[in-house]
């Protein structure tokens, strides 16, 4: 059973005071693609069903050892495109290798360019990271903008145990221009907060 450990913000009232570096937005998804085939996996379930697909984002810790946590590299002909993306699974940005916007904007690019193919998202184990990208990817691409809440619960149907890093949802939220939506919709679901309160405990005192 892979354990995963998370460091808890005391930033959960402070997201509107954190800086917005560069573009605030994205430009929006071209209506005339079809949207991408999303799957979530852990590492250990990309290490076997990755090959399979036509494009895979890993995002994996700096320090992550192909023992632990890091996919072997694609590039072969006939072998999914790849794009790798390196973080902690935190949710404060001021604690070491936290997300960045950049990661998130790149990671939505690296998913417009291989739209209408299979992609699939993994991170250590499947519940932080990289669902909090798919959901991303999910708005972007199926241009759901305004309609967060439904496509959270997409995300939920393709992975039940989804906890999505609230740091990510925030710069994704800002790129896509939700307005603070998707953040709202990842905080006030009860399924996903039960998931929180299971894994990682009660948010630390401020």
């Amino acid at each position: 059973m892979v354990v995963l450990r998370r460091w808890r913000t005391r930033l959960e009232d402070g997201w509107a005071a954190l800086p917005v570096i560069g573009r605030p937005r994205l430009a929006p998804a071209p209506r005339d693609r079809t949207a991408t085939d999303v799957a979530v996996c852990s590492w250990l379930d990309a290490c076997e069903q990755a090959v399979g697909y036509d494009a895979v984002i890993s995002i994996e810790s700096p320090h992550a050892t192909e023992d632990n946590g890091r996919l072997r590299r694609f590039g072969a002909p006939g072998e999914p495109a790849h794009h790798v993306l390196c973080f902690h699974d935190i949710e404060d940005p001021h604690q070491p290798a936290p997300p960045r916007r950049r990661h998130v904007r790149d990671g939505l690019v690296f998913a417009r360019r291989h739209a209408g193919r299979r992609l699939l998202i993994h991170c250590h184990a499947g519940v932080s990271r990289s669902t909090a990208l798919a959901y991303a990817v999910l708005i972007d691409q199926h241009r759901a903008v305004g309609d967060e809440a439904r496509m959270l619960e997409r995300l939920l149907a393709l992975r039940p145990q989804a906890c999505p890093n609230r740091l990510v949802i925030r710069y994704a939220d800002q790129l896509l221009g939700c307005a603070g939506r998707m953040i709202r919709a990842v905080d006030d679901h009860p399924t996903i907060q039960a998931t929180r309160r299971r894994n990682f405990g009660p948010p630390a005192a401020v």
